[in-house]
């Protein structure tokens, strides 16, 4: 804007020395219109300004990640004469998944008519992002002067995490909590303690189909061993490396496992108690019993935020001693983890729970920690595939 102040002085100064080199009323009339233009073109910004009306409208408010989605500005122009050049800077993502902060754009609209312009694409990551304008400014027809539009609109965008889906048929323990032989014997006899509501992920051998049929929705038999048994899932999202890409891939990863192993156990008519951290130094816990339960707990996993490097998953165990007994099964979910920790939590939980399962999502076991998982006797260690979570988890059931 500098340079054009500058050209605009050097064309008042020359129609000023040349009003008084040629007194002329010719003369005087280029110099006072050089004169007035300033003023006037401000006027004119400033109402241009004033009656401009910006919109950010997503597409929807929600989406999956890697989903396509579309976010349209809308920029009406309630002005007789075409709107200025307006300067927008905004957060905007793009085709490949990126979010791209700073980006800058120039709009206009013609007199007294709006003007859509969209953006579509994709993000890579789980999270909540804020998208949209976050600065526009209006220059005037000489560009000597702006005017910087107070209300500049952004749209929250929730990415949800990937869904992943188990197979119902295969064990999700393999000890005396979740045998087998249990789940046939009691299948088998017809004997059953309670019913309940199907839920996504049931097996339809399960359905009682009389009391189905009274209802007219699908009921599943529960046996009294399921029938209010619980499991802990501690996930940790703390930060592994400078690269924030990969602490967000490891960190989607541990989400997704925890949120594919919630459904299992639903679905086994159990009880999943997650632990999991709000914040650097707040751990909460949320039980869910049912898939309403579930969806609320996607809704949560979807925005926890990755937590610094000295907040592993055994600073969260202390939390669990509420809900052990000495059978439940407990699932560790961590980008990684020193031997040291694993001994922190073994010496905290004791004898009381049942197997424990441990889920890296960054790297594999150094041989410190699978000798001491080894010793153990009920820890196992597995390494999750962030790109195929599923069949990570199916390896570690059979």
């Amino acid at each position: 804007m500098a340079k054009y102040r500058i050209l605009y002085a050097l064309l008042y100064l020359g129609a000023a020395v040349f009003a008084l080199a040629y007194e002329s009323k010719l003369s005087f009339v280029l110099f006072a219109g050089v004169a007035l233009m300033p003023p006037v073109t401000f006027v004119l910004m400033l109402l241009s300004g004033l009656l401009m009306k910006i919109e950010v409208i997503p597409e929807a408010d929600h989406v999956g990640k890697l989903q396509d989605f579309e976010i349209t500005v809308k920029v009406k122009n309630r002005f007789v004469i075409p709107a200025a050049p307006m300067m927008v800077t905004g957060t905007f993502h793009d085709k490949n998944g990126s979010v791209i902060p700073g980006r800058k754009l120039v709009l206009s609209a013609a007199a007294l008519r709006k003007c859509d312009y969209s953006f579509k694409g994709n993000i890579s990551f789980r999270g909540e992002y804020m998208l949209g304008i976050e600065n526009a400014e209006i220059y005037d027809l000489l560009r000597i002067f702006r005017f910087k539009l107070k209300h500049t609109p952004m749209c929250r965008i929730t990415v949800m995490p990937r869904r992943v889906m188990l197979d119902e048929t295969t064990a999700l323990c393999t000890d005396d909590y979740d045998s087998t032989i249990t789940k046939v014997s009691f299948m088998e006899s017809g004997s059953f303690a309670s019913v309940r509501k199907y839920a996504d992920g049931d097996l339809m051998k399960h359905v009682h189909w009389k009391l189905s049929a009274k209802h007219d929705e699908l009921m599943v038999k529960q046996s009294e061993q399921n029938l209010g048994s619980s499991a802990l899932i501690i996930t940790d999202l703390h930060s592994i490396s400078e690269n924030e890409d990969d602490n967000l891939k490891a960190a989607d990863a541990a989400v997704e496992t925890a949120l594919a192993l919630t459904r299992k156990i639903i679905s086994d008519g159990r009880t999943a108690v997650n632990i999991y951290r709000t914040s650097d130094e707040h751990t909460d816990i949320k039980t869910a019993e049912k898939t309403d339960d579930y969806e609320r707990l996607v809704s949560v996993f979807a925005v926890i935020p990755v937590t610094k490097k000295d907040a592993g998953a055994e600073k969260m165990i202390s939390h669990a001693a509420d809900n052990l007994t000495g059978s439940e099964p407990l699932f560790i979910i961590t980008p990684k983890m020193k031997a040291s920790a694993l001994t922190d939590i073994l010496n905290a939980v004791g004898n009381m729970c049942g197997e424990i399962r441990l889920y890296l999502t960054a790297s594999d076991p150094d041989d410190m920690l699978a000798a001491q998982a080894g010793a153990a006797g009920n820890v196992s260690v597995w390494r999750i595939d962030q790109e195929d979570i599923a069949l990570s988890l199916r390896t570690s059931m059979q």
